[in-house]
């Protein structure tokens, strides 16, 4: 991995009142064209589910001056055949990307997964055309595959995804 600066945040568990920041960072013009939702309804959904999984203590939040600035979750399995893998979530404030943080979270949900959660490989699925594919490269994920129409957004136009993986 490359050298970086580390950002200067504080890493913590999730707390179910993290859920409104990341409702306001998903509410931000044009971050939804990142995710699958497509009004408040399916946005406050998605935010209850992905804090939701706090209460395994799977999910990180980054803070600066206590103020969080990020979250990225590991969405657990629940079936044993399964336990050794894992999909994971993040995004990050939108007026403080690109200052490292996103990476931090990775490194340290990564460091969760494998030594609390035992998990071996870590996965998640990125829409194509994501600036933040890049960093999944950088940090070592590889593409496993993709799939073209993944969305259908409103106006009739798809997108795809791809597949990245990482065994840790």
């Amino acid at each position: 991995m490359d050298e970086y600066k580390k950002p200067p945040v504080a890493i913590r568990f999730t707390e179910l009142e993290d859920g409104k920041p990341l409702k306001k960072w998903l509410d931000e013009p044009g971050v939804l064209r990142w995710f699958p939702m497509v009004d408040d309804v399916e946005t406050e959904h998605a935010v209850q589910h992905w804090v939701g999984f706090s209460r395994w203590r799977c999910s990180l939040t980054a803070t600066v001056n206590g103020v969080p600035v990020g979250i990225a979750t590991l969405y657990l399995q629940p079936y044993k055949k399964l336990a050794h893998q894992c999909e994971f979530g993040i995004i990050v404030d939108p007026a403080m990307r690109n200052k490292g943080i996103g990476r931090y979270l990775i490194e340290q949900l990564s460091k969760l997964a494998k030594e609390t959660f035992h998990i071996e490989l870590l996965h998640l699925q990125v829409y194509e055309n994501n600036p933040a594919k890049r960093l999944y490269s950088r940090m070592g994920f590889t593409e496993f595959g993709t799939q073209k129409g993944w969305i259908k957004e409103l106006d009739g136009t798809y997108t795809g995804r791809t597949f990245m993986e990482k065994y840790l």
